[in-house]
């Protein structure tokens, strides 16, 4: 079950919402899922749930064994650098990609449940889909999504053919957009056309907006089940930036939190049970 995350307007909070999303569904339900960027750097979606820099470092891995020598460093160096999707693109034939060869190479959010999987150190260039790994990418993608109940794919606002690919071959793509008259308009009546469900997801969303779900809905006539949000939320907005995003979700979520949190919880909740209804993940 693969569920892509993208949007047509730069900065929609498109990485910040697939990210609450994903804590939200797998804190709701008995799911494991993965979240996976839809290229090869993306550096910003691991961020979201991890405030180091990462795998740690091979020396610091090394630091504890002494008689270690030149060449076992060598090797363990090219170990630890190609942690992440890296060292699964590496995998020279698909049967490589065992559940416990993935699994090793993803960052776990939630216990045995929800997982991350850390982007390639190479920048992408405007090539980037044609590289030699990368051309490995679907099968990886293939392997992820075998060994979890569902895959959150973060497409940004990329153009390119492989995102295309990616929104095509999904199950649902769930388009995100900015609440504001500007662009909401033209993203509502001309949506694209692909294989799977399409949901609108209005980011940073204040209920009080002249285009508040309610007003979109009767303008647009968007059906009420294919239009979420994810209410702005100052404390959730700083735990993103420690890192701390699912601590952030799973206080929002708490049962004993009230006033403006209970609303969050509330349109949240909402919000990410249309979305796995869609895909057919809950009745």
């Amino acid at each position: 079950m693969k569920i892509a995350f993208w949007s047509e307007q730069p900065e929609a909070g498109t990485t910040f919402n697939l990210a609450v999303t994903a804590c939200t569904a797998v804190l709701l339900h008995p799911f494991s899922a993965a979240v996976v960027s839809g290229g090869y750097h993306n550096e910003n979606l691991e961020r979201k749930f991890f405030n180091d820099s990462g795998w740690p470092s091979w020396t610091e891995e090394l630091k504890w064994k002494p008689e270690t020598d030149s060449a076992l460093a060598a090797e363990s160096e090219e170990f630890f650098v190609s942690r992440g999707l890296e060292c699964l693109l590496r995998k020279e034939y698909p049967e490589e990609l065992t559940e416990r060869a993935v699994k090793a190479n993803l960052r776990q959010i939630i216990k045995d449940r929800m997982y991350c999987m850390p982007s390639c150190v190479k920048s992408e260039q405007e090539w980037w889909h044609q590289d030699n790994l990368f051309l490995r990418m679907r099968r990886v993608m293939n392997a992820v999504e075998s060994y979890f109940d569902v895959v959150f794919i973060d497409c940004g606002s990329k153009q390119d053919d492989y995102t295309q690919r990616l929104l095509r071959e999904s199950d649902v793509c769930v388009l995100n957009m900015r609440q504001d008259r500007e662009h909401i308009g033209d993203f509502y009546q001309n949506p694209p056309k692909y294989r799977g469900e399409t949901f609108f997801l209005l980011g940073k969303y204040f209920e009080d907006d002249p285009y508040n779900r309610e007003n979109l809905q009767r303008l647009y006539r968007v059906e009420s089940d294919r239009l979420g949000a994810v209410p702005y939320h100052p404390q959730l907005q700083a735990a993103d930036q420690r890192g701390k995003i699912k601590n952030g979700v799973k206080y929002c979520m708490d049962q004993k939190v009230s006033g403006n949190d209970a609303g969050f919880a509330k349109e949240l909740v909402r919000t990410t049970n249309l979305i796995l209804k869609l895909a057919g993940m809950i009745d």
